[in-house]
């Protein structure tokens, strides 16, 4: 199969739609996977995201819009001073569009927070300061029942400290798992 046909199948696949109406009322999304991440102000280096997070509790009130919490962030490999990882985390309000082709656009707004831990198990470290984030993810997801679904999802994010002035960029690729509270008509 030729590199034209295996985009074509893929592109079928991805943007595939279903009959489905789903997305009212509550729902919570679990989603990791690895990444990418490039500070570019003060550390200058980029590094592996051994692993990303875009978790989020909504609330669907029509089929194509919904309101999310959500929660983001990385523990990237990005060597600083005595330092061997970074933490990203950030907590925030957004909301989430479906399109026509059952694709979910996700983007929220968030407080973040920075923290430079020794070992990759050390869920803090010293502060590296706080300030304000932003993620857009681009969800495809596929019933499994009327209330699970998964899917994947590629997400950007970034993050910048007020005081300590780190700016981080990450890109990934995650994979997702969606349970609804209200059974999803399809």
């Amino acid at each position: 199969m030729n590199k034209n046909k295996c985009i074509l199948v893929i592109g079928i696949i991805l943007c595939s739609t279903t009959i489905s109406k789903a997305q009212e009322g509550l729902f919570v999304k679990i989603s990791v996977g690895p990444g990418y991440t490039t500070e570019f102000s003060n550390i200058n280096a980029s590094g592996i995201a051994i692993v990303t997070k875009n978790h989020s509790i909504g609330w669907g009130f029509s089929e194509k819009f919904a309101l999310q919490i959500g929660e983001f962030g990385s523990l990237n490999k990005i060597k600083y001073k005595n330092y061997q990882y970074v933490n990203l985390d950030a907590f925030g309000l957004g909301f989430v569009y479906r399109t026509p082709f059952e694709l979910k656009i996700s983007v929220l707004g968030a407080y973040s927070k920075v923290s430079f831990p020794n070992t990759w198990w050390e869920t803090k470290g010293d502060n590296g300061g706080n300030g304000i984030g932003f993620n857009i993810s681009i969800d495809k997801e596929w019933f499994i029942s009327k209330r699970f679904g998964v899917g994947i999802e590629p997400q950007v994010f970034w993050l910048n400290t007020t005081k300590t002035n780190y700016k981080f960029f990450n890109a990934s690729l995650n994979g997702n798992i969606v349970f609804y509270f209200t059974p999803v008509n399809r």
